[in-house]
């Protein structure tokens, strides 16, 4: 429970501190603290993070990311620029299509894979928004055809009070399964859909001139799931999920004076694969890694490369880390993993070095070419132990 805590607390960050800022910028609006030109700017400031956020997602080949800022780009333009060429009819029914286009179109990313941004696909998806918007400025451009589409869309199912009354029932129920199913992903960029949904919700149940500050925060949040997803890109290892070699590089530079550094192998592990198969090796990286993430004792997990991983134990003696490993590596020793051509299970053993750093090292990246030669050592020794 409470590593699902955090997990939620480190994917959820960044758009949650973005929706709270833009939710003070609101509430400081409405106390009337805000410059007059501030307000303005606020109200062009959601064009301008759409703009950003499809730059950004074109520079990491995110269709996906363009494809949601797309959408909140010509949604937001229903309020903006819409009244200029369109009826009152024809407006009010475009602002309301945005309670469904949006929670709508978050749930067909939900099940689209990424596919990048120029490529079949991506256009594809581009061309198939790009008709959406083109079939409601048909529609919008009709009094008699958008009033009647208004009415269909502001269906009531039963009475309710207050704001709750305001907001139709069937988007919120759309927006609704759509909020379940992309938190059930469990990603940044996911996570950061969802946290759309309540802040164009909640701006257009509200007065108004609050509808940018809704648009400027989901255009934000998705700025920051892009953020998210940027870094974990660059220091999470996609297989095991642990942190890779350019986070352990980041973590060998913030170590104190006293620290640990394990080196840990798999057992025969190029054997198993040639045995098994990639896809087994794969399964057993996740199981050493799964193991590793639950390890506790103030040890830390990298992958360092291949079927090596490193862990290090800041702020502990190589006594109170060896108790830590050995009871790691009983636990990987006892464990199967049932091969998926066969019933019978294999066991996983690993071999680990372990190095001290010394009075007047300075450089951990030696400490941890020493107990890379440990392991060396324990492999030489027999394997499934630790050499310290």
């Amino acid at each position: 429970m409470r590593r699902a805590f955090f997990a939620c607390i480190s994917v959820g960050s960044i758009p949650l501190l973005i929706l709270t800022a833009v939710t003070a910028l609101a509430f400081a609006d409405r106390a009337g603290v805000l410059p007059d030109g501030l307000v303005g700017f606020v109200q062009y400031r959601p064009f301008l993070m759409a703009v950003l956020g499809v730059v950004l997602g074109g520079w990491f080949n995110r269709g996906r990311v363009v494809y949601a800022m797309l959408v909140l780009f010509f949604c937001y333009w229903f309020f903006i620029g819409a009244p200029a060429f369109l009826s009152p009819e024809g407006v009010q029914f475009l602002q309301l299509a945005t309670l469904y286009i949006i929670p709508v179109n978050l749930l067909l990313l939900a099940f689209m894979s990424e596919r990048g941004v120029f490529r079949k696909r991506g256009i594809a998806r581009i061309l198939f928004l790009s008709l959406q918007f083109f079939a409601l400025m048909l529609f919008a451009v009709r009094p008699d055809v958008s009033t009647a589409l208004y009415n269909v869309m502001n269906i009531r199912f039963i009475t309710l009070d207050g704001m709750a009354n305001t907001v139709p029932q069937m988007a919120f129920i759309i927006a609704a399964i759509t909020g379940v199913v992309l938190l059930a992903r469990g990603r940044s960029l996911e996570f950061a859909f969802v946290c759309t949904l309540p802040a164009v919700f909640t701006a257009i149940v509200v007065e108004p001139r609050y509808v940018p500050f809704g648009y400027l925060a989901a255009t934000g949040v998705v700025l920051g799931g892009v953020v998210q997803e940027a870094w974990r890109m660059a220091f999470v290892d996609d297989l095991t999920g642990l942190p890779g070699r350019r986070a352990l590089s980041h973590a060998l530079v913030e170590l104190g004076g006293q620290y640990c550094i394990a080196m840990l192998d798999v057992d025969h592990f190029k054997k198993f694969n040639d045995s098994h198969g990639h896809d087994v090796g794969d399964i057993v990286l996740r199981k050493v890694a799964r193991e590793l993430d639950h390890m506790g004792g103030g040890g830390k997990a990298f992958r360092y490369g291949g079927e090596e991983f490193a862990i290090l134990f800041a702020s502990r003696t190589s006594v109170r880390a060896t108790e830590t490993l050995e009871i790691l590596r009983k636990k990987i020793a006892a464990t199967k993993i049932t091969l998926p051509e066969a019933k019978r299970g294999v066991g996983i053993t690993v071999s680990i070095g372990l190095a001290e750093r010394t009075e007047g090292e300075s450089d951990p990246w030696r400490v941890l070419k020493c107990a890379d030669e440990k392991l060396f050592v324990a492999k030489d020794a027999g394997r499934n132990r630790i050499q310290f």
